[in-house]
């Protein structure tokens, strides 16, 4: 993933909160119920209402707290001036289902002899937000406008072309993201001996 790029003065408290959203919660795939039919038609019923419950209550809530904190001190930080010490990433969590699963087989069979599994784990994050000096504009995001693809690396302006890309050698693109024209030049380092580039000529 690429990372959050922006001088401090562009950040705010709700990229920040944006860019570490947390992760989904689990959809419920049974009720509880104190029906005994509904214990013997579905052998998998203790399993999965163990799973989802430990799934809300293990992982879900506090994410949804853990969330909550995060979102605090990120407003915190920028009603205090944004300092360029930013706050810490929020410490999510995941339900590991196949391991949940695993531990669920010896448990069924073995009892309170199972040996522990880990199924609740930390939950992976984006990489940190790289903040730029002032005064330097942060660099344009990948651009997936029609048949603009994404950046030619270390060649600012510069795109390459997306599979929908129909037109013509010099032809003026505008789309959302802004103006391009198309190249196609000769290359012998690439198939046909033929570049296709999108040239930015505004910003939009």
């Amino acid at each position: 993933m690429t990372p959050l790029t922006s001088t401090l003065a562009d950040l705010t408290a709700a990229k920040l909160i944006a860019y570490y959203p947390p992760p989904p919660p689990g959809v419920p795939i049974v009720s509880a119920s104190t029906n005994p039919s509904v214990y013997a038609s579905d052998p998998t019923y203790l399993e999965q209402l163990n799973a989802q419950s430990l799934q809300k209550y293990a992982v879900d809530v506090p994410n949804t707290n853990v969330a909550a904190t995060f979102s605090f001190a990120c407003n915190t930080w920028e009603q205090n001036g944004k300092s360029p010490t930013l706050p810490a990433p929020p410490p999510y969590s995941l339900f590991d289902s196949p391991a949940f699963n695993q531990w669920w087989a010896q448990f069924a069979t073995h009892l309170r002899t199972a040996p522990p599994l880990f199924f609740i784990k930390p939950a992976p994050l984006p990489p940190a937000p790289v903040i730029l000096p002032a005064g330097m504009p942060p660099p344009p995001p990948p651009s997936y406008d029609g048949p603009i693809g994404a950046p030619v690396p270390n060649n600012p302006g510069v795109f390459n072309d997306s599979p929908n890309d129909p037109f013509p050698d010099g032809y003026v693109y505008s789309g959302p993201t802004g103006i391009y024209q198309k190249h196609v030049y000769s290359n012998p380092f690439t198939p046909g001996n033929t570049r296709v580039i999108w040239i930015s000529l505004l910003t939009a």
